[in-house]
């Protein structure tokens, strides 16, 4: 698959199947996700992978989604693996929170090349999900990375000026980018001007 490819295929999915993701993939995708920029090469981020059925069904209570709508997925319809990034602070990071927006990029193209939807999460229940998964105090839970084989189809809408998605009557999951022409500037930033 052509980076590009992935790049416009990768949307964030909601509804997922109900098939195991192997495990070799998400090792794979932290690899992928390692090998990512890092401020000064600090090196800060560490993964959790979570794919034990029972353990996922958990972590999925302390999750949220689709934020702009009133909607969460049901049980049958969650992520069926998570990959958390976790931020070792012992290390100095200076570009952190960047650094584990560049990994998460990595896992979530990654994803893509190996027909698995992803859906990218700040973690609110932080604690609990400590708790859960016995991460140290002196890490950092950043961000969650929900995987799993799809079951949506998800239609990006280019070009348009309103930014909220939506299901549709069919269930399709549709996610306008705006247009390139608006958020572009050559050379130097004209208002209102963007040739």
């Amino acid at each position: 698959m052509e980076v590009s490819e992935a790049i416009r295929n990768r949307r964030s999915v909601r509804k997922f199947k109900d098939k195991r993701v192997p495990r070799e993939d998400l090792v794979e995708l932290v690899d992928y996700a390692r090998l990512a920029p890092s401020g000064m090469n600090k090196q800060p981020l560490e993964f959790v992978i979570v794919d034990e059925p029972e353990l996922e069904r958990e972590l999925f209570a302390y999750t949220s989604w689709a934020g702009a709508l009133d909607w969460n997925p049901g049980m049958e319809e969650r992520p069926r693996a998570y990959i958390l990034i976790l931020i070792n602070p012992e290390v100095k990071p200076v570009t952190e929170k960047r650094d584990a927006g560049l990994a998460a990029e990595n896992i979530c193209l990654g994803a893509v090349d190996k027909e698995l939807g992803s859906c990218l999460q700040i973690p609110s229940e932080k604690e609990e999900i400590r708790k859960l998964l016995g991460v140290s105090n002196d890490r950092v839970i950043s961000l969650a990375i929900g995987l799993g084989y799809p079951d949506q189809e998800t239609r990006l809408e280019e070009g348009s000026d309103n930014i909220d998605y939506w299901f549709d009557d069919e269930g399709v999951f549709h996610v306008p980018k705006r247009p390139v022409e608006d958020i572009l500037h050559v050379n130097k930033w004209q208002a209102g001007e963007v040739n």
